[in-house]
């Protein structure tokens, strides 16, 4: 039988045949096999299992001792596809293309669920193909992840639980601020409400929208500590009452400052009273120098109370409302605040017809 040019070259290692030079290359291919083997016998070691696939067919080429143990298999010299290796919860083969649809030279990554030896266990699948002389293959490395997710879900869940109680919290000091005005009360949750859709628009996260909510919720709790007789005045103030009045948005940082409330959350509360020009209290802030979540409850605030009734006069027309923010706006309220007021104002929010839906 003639002897082919790669039979030739191999020959030729071995310091053999036509090709050989007559010089012996089997100490370098005693070397290399020498690292292969230690190779191998580091991927045995792996706690990951590694799985080296022929593609199309999915012929798996070589797994690690983790790969054998995922199913109690044995290593044989028999050729096996990957299904043959990886079972979904249900005990169905699952194939490589079931777990990426779409093969590419870079890295992918996707969590998934599989029948062990241990029971059904999470592991993040890993995958990258490529090709040499025309044949595609690739590997698969398959790491447990069931306890980190679970950790992670049960660290999620004590969140939810704590995020609960915070909001049963708020809920419960928003009532007891409504027992005393009812007025008040109702202008907190009607102005969360609008709050919470200022931020939607602002591109807020959700955590920082839950923070905007609560200060929303909370803007007013000072009046806790203002006289029960200055609150029922159906009409302008005397000065003496405004300043006394004005106290309020002090009073409510420090309850919430004392009680362990987010820093954003109590200055919302100091400062929703600030206005672009200066010209608002306690500290007579300009611009962007009045915090974000002030400058939102702020503007809530103000529309909420001019589309309410109050014992001393009717609730102002949309059409005032919208004006005044037309009007204001980069002067008392923040430009782009305002505008977003201004579109759902016309696009017809409305704070009254909301409420029987409320959840704040």
């Amino acid at each position: 039988m003639p002897i082919d040019d790669k039979d030739e070259q191999f020959l030729a290692l071995m310091g053999l045949g036509a090709k050989s030079g007559k010089k012996s290359h089997y100490p370098e291919l005693k070397r290399r096999l020498s690292e292969l083997e230690r190779m191998r016998d580091l991927l045995d070691h792996a706690r990951d299992a590694i799985f080296v696939i022929s593609l199309p067919e999915e012929t798996v080429e070589y797994r690690n001792e983790a790969a054998l143990g995922l199913l109690g298999l044995a290593r044989t010299s028999e050729k096996l596809r990957l299904h043959d290796c990886l079972k979904t919860p249900r005990a169905a083969p699952l194939s490589l293309f079931s777990i990426f649809p779409v093969l590419s030279p870079e890295e992918q990554r996707k969590v998934i669920s599989l029948l062990t030896l241990n029971g059904t266990r999470r592991f993040e699948a890993s995958f990258q193909a490529s090709a040499e002389e025309g044949k595609t293959s690739g590997i698969l490395i398959l790491r447990d992840q069931e306890e980190r997710i679970v950790i992670q879900e049960q660290l999620a869940a004590s969140l939810k639980t704590v995020e609960e109680a915070r909001m049963k919290t708020v809920r419960l000091t928003a009532a007891l601020v409504e027992m005393k005005d009812s007025y008040t009360g109702k202008n907190q949750r009607q102005s969360a409400r609008l709050a919470h859709e200022i931020g939607h628009r602002l591109g807020l996260t959700k955590a920082e929208t839950d923070d905007l909510v609560t200060a929303a919720l909370l803007h007013d709790v000072g009046m806790m500590g203002v006289p029960t007789e200055i609150l029922c005045i159906p009409g302008p103030l005397r000065p003496v009452d405004r300043r006394l009045m004005q106290e309020h948005s002090v009073i409510g940082r420090d309850i919430l400052a004392k009680e362990g409330f987010p820093e954003p959350i109590s200055l919302a509360v100091l400062h929703h009273h600030e206005r672009m020009d200066g010209s608002g209290y306690p500290d007579g802030l300009k611009g962007e120098a009045i915090p974000l979540f002030g400058r939102i409850v702020g503007a809530a605030d103000v529309v909420e109370a001019m589309l309410s009734h109050r014992p001393y006069r009717p609730a102002h027309p949309r059409e005032e409302v919208v004006r005044e923010l037309e009007e204001q706006r980069g002067k008392l309220y923040d430009e782009k605040i305002a505008n977003i007021c201004i579109s759902l104002l016309r696009e017809g929010f409305s704070i009254a017809e909301e409420e029987k839906e409320s959840k704040y």
